[in-house]
């Protein structure tokens, strides 16, 4: 496992993240001893304590690690559920949004094809009309050989 980078003022993201509290200490009884507090540092050095009669010892109490997981998972619950609602949301806010988007898709699918095929009879009708032309000249060019004054020399056999 790797080590984690912890950032602070962010809740941590595991267990190995969590700071290492050190046990708290409580006192059982507390004495109090007569006398005068020292009022200057030389008093303070010269101080020797007087015996008390009870000596108190610190008890050592460790303090739940499990209920602080449990908050924390609950946290990351919280996290999961938020960002599942607000990806849910983005995607019923963007629903309508998509939806006419594949309508212009298919809107300019259908104008493409359309196009294509407008282009497609138009270069047609382009090549039927200069075979047109061509055939035109062709017939001008051909009755420029005929004479005018047509006589007609050529004698129908009958066939009786």
């Amino acid at each position: 496992m790797t080590k984690s980078v912890v950032v602070e003022g962010e809740a941590p993201e595991t267990d190995d993240e969590l700071p290492v509290i050190a046990p708290r200490t409580k006192l059982k009884k507390s004495n109090v001893v007569e006398g005068e507090a020292p009022e200057t540092d030389e008093e303070c050095d010269d101080f020797t304590p007087a015996p008390s009669k009870n000596v108190t010892v610190p008890e050592v109490i460790k303090i739940p690690e499990k209920a602080r997981v449990h908050v924390d998972e609950k946290l990351v619950q919280r996290w999961r559920t938020l960002a599942s609602d607000s990806l849910m949301h983005s995607v019923r806010r963007l629903q309508p949004t998509m939806k006419a988007v594949d309508d212009m898709e298919r809107c300019l699918d259908n104008t493409m094809a359309s196009v294509q095929s407008t282009s497609a009879l138009v270069r047609h009708t382009a090549r039927v009309v200069y075979r047109l032309e061509d055939s035109i000249n062709a017939i001008l060019e051909a009755s420029r050989l005929i004479p005018e004054n047509f006589e007609n020399t050529v004698e129908v056999m009958k066939i009786l």
